[in-house]
């Protein structure tokens, strides 16, 4: 799903959703083949976004009857038009999850991670992975109160209106989180690993990709998948490895099949 916001003059972060028309959308309809799992809940959509799915879901269920649509927001991509001090203006080319916690900033130049999580309901390590990305040195669009490279239990974050690029149009990417980091989840006492959430996640996200190819291609070498999943792949750039054993798994668990003449040969299962 893409979108993008219209900025409001008057103020030096992104528009009020009661003041801009409805946003518009890019929505690509997939079934469930092309998804081999389906474990994350969807997070919380602004107000305006929301009303343009429901105008899409009208739309679509009019043309097509007896079809349900489920919205994947751990997926997709957002383009928002941003004005900064001195009447900068850039277009941040951000994820749906950066998108759903920056359109907070619309009625606070500061926002607790408490409240941020209450609003977007985005899975906590990926709130995390998402806050830190925007608060990089390099892509600085908030601050975060508390010093260091991780996000503390009581931080708030504010709208860093200094943020200056050479370039108009500015893609955020995230951040690589590669070692182990712990926090304490809220009410639970409980220690929750974020690398294992987030290579939960980007299990899922490589199969996903798998899918969506060899149900494109039908039939693919083994480095043609590996280097096609790459490709596609935008959120972090798996090893052949990690890809090979999501391929294994997918085998496994049938969707895909080896060609019998030729192992390094994958085909697709309907």
């Amino acid at each position: 799903m893409s979108a993008y916001k219209l900025q409001n003059d008057a103020h030096p972060s992104f528009s009020d959703p009661a003041t801009t028309p409805p946003t518009p959308l890019e929505v690509d309809v997939l079934t469930t083949g092309y998804w081999p799992t389906q474990n994350v809940p969807p997070c919380q959509l602004p107000p305006s976004i929301e009303t343009s799915i429901s105008e899409f879901e009208k739309f679509y269920l009019t043309k097509h009857g007896g079809r349900k649509l489920a919205w994947q927001t751990s997926e997709g991509t957002a383009e928002i038009k941003a004005t900064f001090e001195g009447g900068r203006r850039h277009d941040l080319v951000v994820s749906t999850y950066q998108m759903c916690i920056l359109m907070q900033f619309n009625s606070a130049d500061t926002v607790s991670l408490s409240s941020i999580r209450t609003t977007t309901n985005i899975p906590e390590a990926e709130l995390r992975r998402h806050l830190i990305s925007l608060c990089t040195s390099k892509h600085k669009i908030l601050k975060k109160s508390s010093k260091g490279k991780n996000i503390e239990s009581n931080d708030s974050f504010s709208f860093n209106y200094e943020f200056k690029s050479n370039m108009k149009r500015v893609k955020v990417p995230l951040v690589s989180m590669k070692e182990t980091t712990t926090f304490s989840a809220p009410g639970d006492g409980k220690d929750i690993n974020l690398s294992k959430a987030i290579e939960e996640e980007r299990r899922f996200s490589v199969e996903a990709s798998i899918v969506r190819i060899m149900k494109s291609r039908r039939t693919l070498t083994h480095n043609e998948l590996i280097a096609e999943t790459n490709r596609q792949l935008t959120k972090f750039a798996p090893t052949p490895n990690f890809v090979k054993q999501r391929i294994e798994s997918l085998i496994e668990r049938e969707y895909l099949e080896r060609d019998l003449d030729d192992p390094r040969v994958y085909a697709y299962l309907a």
